[in-house]
């Protein structure tokens, strides 16, 4: 693996606010607190995967809207599948938080007896995130959706405002 800088390199640390210390026991919550504390419907700000292997989509899209949670280890039907905080799912974040550069907070969760990880996605606003392959992403509903043509103009113009002009 490569050197990390910025946000990939704070998660690796795992000293950043907010992360916790892999050493550190995960927190224990009831099935029923859970799903209160969460609800059992994706939206703009939930998301719901079974393993971290497909991040990186979810991490844009949220950054670019309002922010929100990724939950891995939770289906698309509710299912608790779990996904433990081990040296794969640790490499995955972080390579996902040094190509988006967002600073992830990752949060283990044994719902239980069965562990979660709590992805926090913070609102990015004063700059466009995009995935590897460039793409602008938004949240709208549950899914995650490419910004196309004018749209993309727009949303630049939004969150950056014009370039200056020079002759």
């Amino acid at each position: 693996m490569s050197a990390l800088s910025g946000p990939g390199a704070n998660l690796l640390s795992m000293t950043a606010p907010g992360i916790p210390s892999l050493a550190l026991a995960p927190q224990r919550i009831s099935r029923r607190r859970f799903w209160r504390r969460f609800g059992r419907l994706e939206h703009e700000r939930l998301e719901f995967k079974r393993s971290p292997v497909a991040l990186q989509e979810s991490v844009v899209a949220m950054s670019m809207h309002a922010g929100g949670v990724i939950l891995v280890g939770v289906a698309d039907d509710r299912t608790l599948t779990g996904a433990p905080l081990d040296q794969a799912a640790v490499d995955r974040i972080a390579f996902v938080a040094h190509e988006t550069g967002v600073a992830l907070e990752v949060r283990a969760l044994e719902v239980a007896a069965t562990p979660v990880l709590m992805i926090r996605v913070p609102r990015v606003r004063d700059r466009v995130v995009t995935t590897s392959d460039g793409r602008i992403l938004r949240r709208l509903g549950s899914a995650n959706q490419p910004l196309r043509g004018d749209a993309v103009t727009r949303f630049v113009l939004a969150r950056c405002g014009p370039a200056p002009v020079s002759y």
